[in-house]
C-alpha cells in the first residue's frame, strides 16, 4: 500500500505520495525549406562562453527509449490548464506520469508523481530520440514545450520530440498546496496592502518578512519531513529515474531559463549520463541569493526598457513616452491607486504577457501596449486577468517553495532596505520588486549546495537573450567560470526578441538546437537575428 505523510495541519497539501518504484552546425542554422537569415558567427568567442573547439572528440548517441512511458493524447487538457489557444492541426499533445523517489539515493518508500508531456508534429520520426526539456521553477514545462510548438521553434520538433518534465511540487507533478489565501496573497504582492501604500516600503518589508515565517513554519509542518525534497538536485533525480524507465545510457536535456539549473545539477550528478546539454537564458548557477537576484533585476529591467522602446518607436497605444507611462502604472500600483492591483501584480503581469507570447514581436508590443493603456485609462478588467494568469503560472506553493530549497547565502533582512535604495535606482522597472521578493524565502529552509559539475563529457550549447523578461540575459555570461574550470567546450548563440526561451521564438536557434542533437558538434559562438 501506499504510504501518506501524515499531515499535521488543516492546509490542504496535494502532495502525491505513493509506492516508489525504484529502480555540426557551419553552413546555416535551419532545416528544411526557407531557412530565412544565417548565424552570424562570431569567432571572436565572445558572447558568455569560450568558442568552441574543432578537436571534440566523437559525441555519445542521443537514442529513442527502449521502454517508453504509457502516453495518451491530451491537448485540451493541457490547453485548459494553461489558458493556451488551440494547437495547429500537426501537432500532437500526449500525457504520462511516473513515479520517482521523493528523496533520490535515499531508502524510502515515499514518492512523487511526475508529470510528463511530450510534444511532437504529425511528421515527426516514430523512431526520433526525444529531447527532455525543464523549465524549472519559472513556469510549467509542459507550457513551454508547447510554446515551442506554437512559435517558430517548432521546427525543432520535426527531427526530436520534446518531452517536458515538470518540476516536482510544481505544474501537473504533485503540486503542493500548502500556503494559506492570506499568506499566498501576501508573498505574491511582496507585503504590499493599500491601506499604507503611502508610508513606503518599510510596512511591507515587515510585513512580508513576518508572513513568510508562518508561511514556512505551516508549509513545512504540512509537508513533514519532506521540507527539503523540492531541489533542483532531487528534480535532476527525477530525470534520472525517466531515463532508468526509457533503458537508455544518456539523455539529452534542454533546460530553459530556470530549468537551467536542474539541468545543471543533472550534469553534476549523473556527468556520464548526458548526452547533450542546452542552456536556454539561464540564471547564474551557485550563486548567492543576492548576487542571482541583481543579475535577474539588471536583465528584466533591460528587457522591459528594449519593449517601451520598441512601443515608443511603433507608436503604439502609449505613445513616445511609453517608458514614462508604464513607470506611471507602476508607480499607481504601488501608491494603492489601481483597484486591487499591487505593482508586484502590474510586474508579473507584463513581464508573463512577454514571456508567453506566442505571436510575432510587432503584434506583441501592440497587444501588450494596449492592455497597459487600458488599464492607464481605468479599465483595470484586462490586467487583472493578466496578474491572475501570472500568478497561476509563476507563483504556486510549488514553485516557491523550489525556489527557497535552492536559496544559496540568503539575503539578511536587516539588508533588505538598502537593497531597495541602491536598485530602485539602478533598475527602475525591477529593482524594489526583485529587492523585496528576497525576503520570500525568510524562515524557509535552505537544501544543500547545488552540486557543482566536475566535468562534460559532451560541448554544452548556451542560448541567450537580452530580452528575456523573467530572468533576464546575463547569466549565460555568469556561468563561464563554471565552464572554465570543468573544461567545458561552449558555444553562446544570442537573440535579442522578447519571449521565454530562445528556442522557441527563433528558428534560426530551433535549427541550431536540432544539428547539435544529431550530430552532438556545437558551432561557433555567434547571434541569431530578431
Amino acid at each position: 500500500m501506499p504510504r501518506v505523510p501524515q499531515l499535521r495541519s488543516p492546509r490542504s497539501a496535494t502532495v502525491v505520495v505513493a509506492l516508489a518504484i525504484v529502480g555540426a552546425l557551419l553552413a546555416g542554422c535551419a532545416v528544411g525549406p526557407d531557412t530565412g537569415p544565417g548565424l552570424v558567427i562570431d569567432n571572436g568567442g565572445g558572447g558568455g562562453g569560450p568558442a568552441a573547439s574543432t578537436e571534440a572528440p566523437a559525441a555519445p548517441a542521443l537514442n529513442a527509449p527502449r521502454t517508453d512511458l504509457g502516453w495518451r493524447t491530451c491537448p485540451d487538457d493541457v490547453a485548459g490548464r494553461y489558458g493556451l489557444s488551440a494547437t495547429a492541426a500537426d501537432v500532437r499533445i500526449e500525457c504520462a506520469d511516473f513515479q520517482a523517489s521523493i528523496t533520490p539515493g535515499v531508502a524510502t518508500i515515499d514518492a512523487v508523481d511526475v508529470a510528463a508531456v511530450r510534444v511532437r508534429l504529425t511528421s515527426t520520426p516514430a523512431s526520433a530520440a526525444p529531447l527532455v526539456l525543464t523549465s524549472g521553477s519559472d513556469i510549467p514545462s509542459a507550457l513551454t514545450a508547447v510554446l515551442v510548438a506554437n512559435s517558430p521553434g517548432r521546427t525543432l520538433l520535426a527531427s526530436h520530440p520534446l518531452v517536458a518534465i515538470d518540476r516536482r511540487g510544481t505544474g501537473a507533478s504533485s503540486p503542493l498546496d500548502c500556503l494559506t489565501v492570506r499568506e499566498r496573497n501576501t508573498l505574491l504582492d511582496n507585503g504590499f496592502d493599500s491601506s499604507d501604500a503611502a508610508s513606503g516600503v518599510g510596512p511591507r518589508q515587515t510585513r512580508l518578512a513576518t508572513t513568510a515565517a508562518e508561511a514556512s513554519d505551516g508549509c513545512s509542518e504540512t509537508i513533514s519531513p519532506h521540507q527539503l525534497a523540492y531541489t533542483a538536485a532531487n528534480a535532476a533525480g527525477d530525470l534520472e529515474r525517466l531515463r532508468t524507465i526509457w533503458g537508455v545510457d544518456r539523455i539529452g536535456i534542454v533546460g530553459v531559463g530556470a530549468g537551467s539549473d536542474v539541468a545543471l545539477a543533472y550534469a553534476g550528478l549523473y556527468r556520464n549520463r548526458v548526452a547533450r546539454l542546452v542552456l536556454d537564458t539561464p540564471p547564474a548557477y551557485l550563486a548567492s541569493a543576492r548576487d542571482r537576484a541583481q543579475q535577474v533585476a539588471a536583465g528584466t529591467d533591460a528587457a522591459l526598457t528594449t519593449f517601451a522602446t520598441d512601443c515608443a518607436s511603433a507608436n503604439c497605444s502609449l505613445g513616445t513616452g511609453a517608458r514614462a507611462a508604464i513607470l506611471s502604472l507602476i508607480d499607481r500600483a504601488a501608491a494603492g491607486r489601481l483597484a486591487t492591483l499591487s505593482d508586484a501584480d502590474v510586474l508579473s503581469a507584463i513581464t508573463t504577457e512577454l514571456a508567453v507570447t506566442t505571436t510575432d514581436r510587432t503584434s506583441t508590443v501592440a497587444r501588450v501596449s494596449r492592455l497597459l493603456s487600458s488599464a492607464i485609462a481605468g479599465d483595470v478588467g484586462g490586467l487583472t486577468q493578466s496578474a491572475a494568469r501570472a500568478r497561476a503560472l509563476r507563483g504556486t506553493d510549488g514553485q516557491l517553495l523550489s525556489r527557497c530549497n535552492d536559496t544559496s547565502q540568503p539575503v539578511g533582512q536587516n539588508e533588505i532596505g538598502a537593497l531597495v535604495t541602491s536598485w530602485s535606482g539602478q533598475y527602475r522597472f525591477t529593482g524594489t520588486d526583485t529587492a523585496l521578493s528576497l525576503l520570500r524565502c525568510s524562515g524557509w529552509p535552505a537544501g544543500p549546495a547545488a552540486p557543482r559539475p566536475s566535468g562534460f563529457d559532451v560541448p554544452v550549447l548556451l542560448l541567450t537573450s537580452g530580452d528575456d523578461t523573467i530572468n533576464g540575459g546575463t547569466g549565460a555570461g555568469a556561468l563561464e567560470p563554471l565552464f572554465v574550470s570543468a573544461g567545458a567546450k561552449t558555444s553562446t548563440v544570442t537573440w535579442d526578441g522578447l519571449g521565454f526561451s530562445v528556442a522557441a521564438h527563433s528558428d534560426c536557434a530551433a535549427d541550431i538546437v536540432t544539428r547539435y542533437a544529431e550530430s552532438g558538434e556545437i558551432p561557433d559562438t555567434g547571434a541569431c537575428p530578431s
